[in-house]
């Protein structure tokens, strides 16, 4: 056999052989932008439920903080209160 036969033999092998692992590439580089697709939904959906339950959560936390100052303010005025009635008892007395 000549040479120049086997090279063009060889040469046609690797060129299909090529076609084929660039074709398998392709196929691969599609499922990975699929899981890329469906990785990014999930995240999508994920940061949509964290944002709901998180803005009752800060709407929560302004109530209760909301609650504590009124709280404060009241123990404030009733200490207020009290002094005022104990200056009074001591102006009687």
């Amino acid at each position: 056999m000549d040479t120049q036969v086997l090279l063009v033999i060889i040469i046609a092998l690797l060129s299909v052989n090529l076609i084929f692992v660039g074709v398998y590439i392709v196929m691969i580089l599609k499922e990975v932008r699929r899981a890329v697709a469906k990785v990014n939904d999930i995240l999508e959906s994920a940061s949509e439920v964290s944002s709901a339950v998180a803005k009752p959560i800060v709407g929560a936390s302004g109530a209760i903080s909301a609650f504590t100052e009124g709280v404060k303010a009241f123990k404030m005025l009733k200490s207020i209160r009290s002094k005022r009635g104990e200056t009074e008892v001591e102006e009687e007395g």
